[in-house]
């Protein structure tokens, strides 16, 4: 059983802590030329061709995501020993006229020269409980977690398709988190020992769209591999660094730099058709 050392939030500004450079450069992105001073996470070209795609179809939605600070838990066990859980809450709004099935998937990735640390969002009760303190959460109260975000609601079970149904589109039911129409869910993911010398932090989101993949039809099998398909989803990507020197790294801020929208190809397995 593990218990609660110390609750911490880390300092750090969520926007505005970019700091500009004198020269133009280019987005690493589409490749269009910024202006001089021009925050890179925050191309216009990469923006306008954003609000384009979901003008161009009226099926994509996209839940609006709105991180909060990043905090930092120690948890002590039974033996003594005190391990470190970084914490990040957020909002997640519907503002479309329609519920929505979503899944959220959040990994983050941090660096320093050239090692690099992943970590991906987890539930451990005791962690949950003193994260939930810290944020004010009084009993009763809404805070979901990767418990809640990424499983069936209870009651609710997967449906497998039909022998006769192939193609999986009439029989097969996946069941996931709906959130309604107008709703903010208040969240929070939570992640074990963040690299004490880390340089960077970048924190991805999944799922907070379907414009990656709208129809079974837009799956693509790679060649000789029937049983998997390639597929491109829209990632929400959070930037963060850690600014000062080697002498007590670790206890360094924790600061926002900005976010951006990418597209990510990858490959799963597929039994499906």
């Amino acid at each position: 059983m593990k218990r609660a050392l110390m609750g911490l939030l880390v300092a750090g500004a969520l926007f505005g802590a970019w700091v500009p450079e004198s020269a133009a450069e280019s987005c690493t992105f589409c490749a269009n030329e910024l202006e001089a001073g021009v925050n890179p996470l925050k191309c216009p070209r990469c923006i306008e061709i954003a609000a384009r795609i979901t003008r161009g179809n009226e099926r994509i939605w996209v839940l609006d995501f709105k991180p909060g600070q990043i905090g930092r838990v120690q948890m002590k066990d039974d033996t003594g020993d005190v391990e470190n859980y970084w914490f990040l809450p957020y909002t997640l709004t519907n503002h479309d006229d329609n519920a929505h099935s979503f899944f959220i998937d959040i990994t983050a990735t941090s660096d320093k020269g050239n090692q690099l640390h992943r970590y991906h969002d987890v539930w451990i009760s005791d962690v949950y409980d003193e994260v939930a303190r810290i944020l004010g959460v009084r009993e009763g109260e809404q805070l979901l977690s990767q418990r809640e975000l990424c499983m069936p609601r209870p009651g609710e079970r997967n449906v497998l398709p039909k022998a006769t149904d192939p193609r999986t589109r009439e029989t097969a039911r996946i069941a996931l988190p709906v959130i309604q129409p107008k709703e903010t869910l208040r969240c929070v993911a939570i992640f074990q020992r963040f690299d004490a010398e880390m340089d960077r932090l970048t924190i991805k989101v999944r799922g907070l769209t379907n414009s990656s993949i709208l129809t079974h039809d837009d799956y693509v099998a790679p060649d000789n591999q029937p049983h998997r398909r390639v597929i491109t989803e829209a990632v929400l990507t959070l930037h963060y660094r850690r600014p000062g020197d080697e002498f007590g790294h670790g206890q360094d801020p924790i600061e926002f730099i900005g976010r951006r929208w990418t597209d990510e190809t990858r490959t799963i397995r597929s039994d499906l058709r």
